[in-house]
């Protein structure tokens, strides 16, 4: 079925599992409408954002409504900066023009897949000649507003520039308002999969430094030592191309590498057994593999381990449903086919990562990965946002929201099987 038919189907098909979920957000963003020149009412949560393609408007536009939010809020004089794999909303061009119109700098890249012979994207083309019309006659560079796209990885040799996170100088009142995780920004994000971002407010360190990534990016040349990280303790950013043998600066891999299975103190299960909870969207090849060995080894050695996904390799989950050990790991395939076509409409996007338990030597670990990352091969030489977080709320955060929907998968969230076979059941789900 396709994208948009599937997202008018799910309110249907799914109503008694909507009034159960989650709390989307810790709270929502909100204004009372101002001049642009006067003071801001306008509020900029700093936390977890999730959303739902199942349920009101609220819950499907959480992440959708937080970002238009801080693009109509931008302050004039500064120059908004957005990296998008897709870039497919109507609403979103609109947000920008008017920002533009309020003396609002604005730069956008996308993929240049999504925009070819063979995708068509009038609203990515609408953005672009809007801005181009725009600019003031006479304009320097740094006044202009521009949106373009990369050939495969903006700042590596191959891959996709598949990053996704938004840079606001001045949202109201609050300054350097950086936006990162699993959602480009496009109708699908809300309409037809489960996202995450993270928001980070007055944080001019981490800022800066994803703005002096995006600056990189901008240019869309190669640049030596591609992979960046920055760390200040409780939240950490790493972008990449990907480099280094066995994974070994993944913080994916790196982190389940070190965790331990017993004794976790103030943490873990009621066993003191270290929980790890895994969404990787996409899970195949090689990097894939690799993950898959090391969570089956965790399950099997003890841990409280679960994986929700959308893709994996007939490999992978064929090793992960041995018998051997503790069993198959627990799993959970989290789409949906409202009309049995063998077509996937709805599907988990999210990128994320959770250990509440030990780590290392850590007893007492609450530990988040979240952002733009699949855990298979292309992801190590396209671009990528991972933030990394050590902190409990956040943990929990993602940890119950994952919880949630394993134990309780959407209406044909898991019976894909039955259908009868069509050449790609992905042929309309954006995997990136």
């Amino acid at each position: 079925m396709h994208l948009l038919r599937g997202a008018v189907a799910s309110l249907v098909c799914c109503a008694a599992v909507l009034t159960m979920q989650p709390p989307m957000a810790d709270a929502s963003d909100s204004a009372t409408p101002t001049s642009s020149r006067g003071p801001s009412t306008y509020i900029v949560r700093e936390g977890v954002t999730l959303n739902s393609p199942l349920g009101t408007s609220e819950t499907k536009r959480a992440i959708l409504d937080k970002i238009l939010g801080a693009i109509r809020h931008t302050r004039p004089g500064g120059t908004l900066k957005i990296m998008t794999w897709n870039f497919n909303s109507p609403e979103a061009v609109t947000a920008l023009l008017g920002a533009q119109d309020r003396g609002v700098v604005v730069r956008v890249l996308m993929d240049a897949n999504n925009n070819d012979e063979d995708t068509d994207n009038p609203v990515w083309r609408r953005l672009r000649a809007g801005l181009k019309a725009n600019n003031p006659r006479n304009a320097t560079f740094a006044e202009k507003s521009v949106a373009k796209t990369c050939q495969g990885s903006c700042r590596g040799g191959g891959g996709a520039s598949h990053a996704k996170f938004f840079l606001f100088p001045r949202v109201g009142n609050f300054e350097k308002v950086l936006i990162q995780g699993s959602a480009n920004l496009t109708t699908a994000a809300a309409a037809n999969q489960w996202n995450e971002i993270f928001t980070y407010v007055g944080r001019a360190q981490i800022y800066d430094f994803a703005e002096a990534v995006f600056d990189e990016m901008w240019l869309d040349k190669p640049v030596p030592g591609p992979f960046r990280s920055f760390d200040s303790g409780k939240y950490g950013l790493v972008f990449s191309p990907l480099k280094g043998s066995d994974y070994v600066l993944d913080p994916v891999q790196d982190t389940l590498n070190k965790v331990r299975c017993y004794g976790a103190v103030d943490a873990g299960n009621e066993r003191g057994r270290t929980i790890v909870r895994s969404a990787p969207d996409v899970i195949r090849g090689q990097r894939g593999m690799t993950a898959a060995r090391r969570l089956k080894e965790l399950w099997d050695g003890g841990c409280d381990v679960r994986l929700v996904y959308t893709v994996i390799g007939k490999d992978v989950k064929r090793y992960l449903s041995q018998q051997t050990g503790r069993g198959p790991l627990p799993m959970r395939h989290l789409v949906q086919d409202f009309n049995g076509d063998g077509d996937f409409d709805n599907y988990f996007h999210l990128k994320v990562l959770t250990v509440n338990g030990v780590i290392g030597k850590n007893t007492t670990a609450y530990y988040a990965i979240n952002g733009s990352s699949n855990t298979s091969d292309g992801s190590t030489t396209s671009d990528e946002n991972i933030g990394t977080f050590e902190s409990k709320p956040i943990t929990l955060r993602y940890e119950d929201f994952i919880n949630y929907w394993f134990d309780n998968p959407p209406a044909d969230g898991t019976s894909s099987e039955r259908h009868a076979p069509v050449a790609d059941p992905y042929v309309n789900v954006d995997l990136d």
